[in-house]
């Protein structure tokens, strides 16, 4: 057993709506942006884009098949987190620091990964039962006996007719 659970409280929580009786303009966010214009927010991404440190964490990401649209989408986070500049200035500069980043992989030799991939489908009712048997026997075994036990009913459409007489 993990002891450090046991360091956890459960109610070292704030209460449902205590951020709406806070004072207003506590946080970061609730301020005006400092920058408001595009360009400059632009310019100043790109600064620490440039940054040694930041370009070579930037292209390992890269490298191991993180996307720019995740990349971006964390320092736009932070960028709004800390009351840089708006979402809606975030969203006007991500196509150029896109492509920024593109040609940033493309000198470095990185097989680039632009977007992130769609979803799989949801795992099929099949699959679902043999992960069921294989880690949950007893479960299996009462959903199968509970499956079984049902009377199976023919089916009805929307309108049924009454008994023939």
């Amino acid at each position: 057993m993990k002891l450090e659970l046991l360091d956890n409280d459960p109610f070292n929580a704030p209460t449902p709506g205590q951020s709406l009786t806070d004072a207003p303009g506590k946080w970061q966010w609730e301020q005006p942006a400092q920058i408001s214009d595009p360009i400059e927010a632009f310019e100043k991404v790109l600064a620490s884009l440039q940054d040694p440190l930041t370009t070579e964490t930037v292209n390992k990401l890269m490298y191991v098949g993180v996307s720019i649209e995740t990349i971006l989408s964390g320092i736009m986070v932070k960028m709004f987190g800390e009351g840089v500049f708006s979402p809606d200035v975030a969203e006007l500069i991500k196509p150029q620091l896109a492509r920024y980043l593109i040609r940033q992989a493309n000198e470095n030799g990185i097989k680039v990964n632009i977007v992130n991939k769609f979803p799989k489908p949801p795992m099929d009712d099949g699959k679902t039962l043999d992960l069921l048997k294989q880690f949950r026997p007893e479960e299996y075994s009462k959903l199968m006996k509970d499956i079984d036990s049902k009377p199976t009913e023919e089916p009805k459409g929307f309108v049924t007719r009454g008994e023939e007489q």
